[in-house]
């Protein structure tokens, strides 16, 4: 394991009424997860709890921490933000430390990429994804139970952009 080749990818899309400046402000107001991906998360164990960002769109080189909460312990999270693109592209890296309730602390590194295209009257977001364990591979990166794993975050992940592309309309910046 050189963390290198990502254990795990995941691809999820959503249609918005949202433009595609509005769905990327919402993005890269870092702040705003806390409600999509928090406060409003589907599931209870599966959500954002503190945010540490600028007060301002993130911009690439930009740097935040958060934390949160995964059923089986909590996430402490260092990002940097490594594309800005407005209206077309958003991504930031993470290095996580998961202090699991139930085993022993895993860290990781994701590379979270979003993709903006306009489409009709409103925009696509797309959500690309990867997963690199850093100090071992937990059972449900495993090949066995690989596919069930993509299967259930990918349907947080679809959950928790249907918030994000709900807030943009709300918002409504054209």
């Amino acid at each position: 394991m050189n963390g290198t080749e990502p254990a795990l990818t995941f691809h999820v899309s959503v249609r918005s009424d949202a433009s595609p400046g509005a769905l990327y402000d919402t993005l890269a107001d870092l702040t705003t997860s806390l409600e999509w991906g928090g406060k409003d998360a589907p599931r209870k164990t599966f959500r954002l709890l503190s945010m540490d960002a600028p007060s301002r769109l993130a911009k690439v080189g930009d740097t935040f921490t958060s934390s949160g909460e995964n059923g089986n312990g909590t996430f402490h999270d260092r990002s940097s933000v490594v594309e800005a693109d407005p209206g077309r592209r958003f991504g930031f890296d993470t290095d996580s430390t998961f202090e699991r309730t139930h085993g022993k602390t895993w860290y990781a590194r994701f590379a979270h990429r979003y993709t903006i295209e306009p489409s009709g009257t409103g925009s696509v977001l797309a959500y690309d994804g990867e997963v690199r364990p850093q100090n071992y591979v937990p059972y449900w990166l495993r090949p066995v139970v690989r596919r069930m794993t993509r299967v259930m975050v990918n349907r947080m992940i679809r959950a928790n952009l249907v918030n994000l592309a709900r807030r943009a309309a709300a918002a409504r910046p054209f």
